[in-house]
């Protein structure tokens, strides 16, 4: 990048985890991620016409945009597999940009996904910028991640992004907007999925409870204090944390069975500050996982 240039990151992305877990999933390997984003070029970049691109527009090998490429490296980095289709057999219904989240699950079941990264990435000139005289690329990327073959297209997470590149040049601030949003959400992608799946730091997920939509401190702290309120639970450790998600670890000395029948007593517990759900078909195998959300006057 050259030394004129300058990125500006508008607003910290975000991934927000909600209640929505796979039915008819099914995966080649663990965490396989299908990417089928838009990418959005508005006038005035590189044309008079705004450009949109996406990867599975053609009936044979995939034409990959280089907003996929930047996302499908990011999520290698992060350790991630992403399903790189050689050939393109989609019915034309669905060969168009823009999918929705439903026939974008159903189309990544058919390519042997396990979860699909569905939405758009817009790139947009600014005005310049005076009196140093450089100009700008606004990207904003709107993505969520979907199970692959889920009927409903429910999320199990949503990305946002916004950022800003000042340079000289606008094919080159393309070319860097990019890169810093398939960066981005490829590595907080890859990060989510990693923690979700409970490989930090750990074997397994045997003993641990994710707690999902964390926003406030003071509602963890409840929750653990009525833990450690149960005859038999000794200690609770945090193990790791992500976006809206608090895994904890039970230590406790009342025998076998003493872990679930404190998960019994904290779902059938009324917080004042907040409802808690235990969520039936958790995401991670062994781990057991609870949703809560703020009662009306809670905040």
């Amino acid at each position: 990048m050259k030394d004129k240039k300058l990125i500006m990151p508008i607003v910290i992305l975000s991934a927000v985890m909600l209640l929505g877990l796979p039915s008819t999933a099914k995966a080649s390997e663990p965490g396989d991620v299908v990417v089928m984003v838009t990418e959005v070029v508005e006038a005035g970049i590189v044309g008079d016409q705004q450009q949109v691109a996406f990867w599975w527009r053609g009936d044979a090998s995939p034409q990959w945009t280089e907003s996929d490429r930047v996302v499908l490296d990011a999520l290698q980095e992060a350790g991630v597999g992403a399903v790189r289709p050689t050939q393109v057999n989609i019915s034309r219904i669905y060969r168009r940009p823009g999918l929705s989240t439903t026939n974008a699950a159903q189309l990544g079941s058919l390519l042997n996904g396990r979860r699909v990264l569905v939405g758009e990435i817009q790139y947009r000139p600014l005005p310049p910028v005076a009196p140093l005289g450089l100009r700008g690329v606004e990207v904003r990327a709107e993505v969520e991640l979907v199970p692959a073959g889920d009927t409903e297209g429910v999320s199990l997470n949503r990305f946002s992004l916004r950022r800003q590149v000042y340079g000289d040049d606008l094919h080159d601030l393309l070319d860097d907007a990019r890169y810093e949003a398939g960066t981005a959400l490829g590595e907080v992608m890859g990060h989510s999925l990693q923690r979700v799946r409970g490989e930090v730091g750990r074997i397994d997920n045997e003993g641990l409870v994710a707690i999902r939509n964390v926003e406030r401190a003071e509602n963890l702290e409840l929750l653990k204090r009525r833990l450690v309120e149960i005859d038999g639970v000794d200690r609770i450790v945090e193990r790791w944390a992500s976006d809206g998600v608090i895994a904890l670890e039970l230590e406790t000395s009342g025998g076998e069975g003493m872990g679930e029948y404190a998960l019994r007593v904290l779902e059938n517990h009324s917080f004042d500050e907040f409802y808690i759900q235990r969520i039936e078909q958790p995401l991670a195998d062994g781990m057991a996982e609870f949703w809560i959300e703020p009662r009306a006057g809670g905040f």
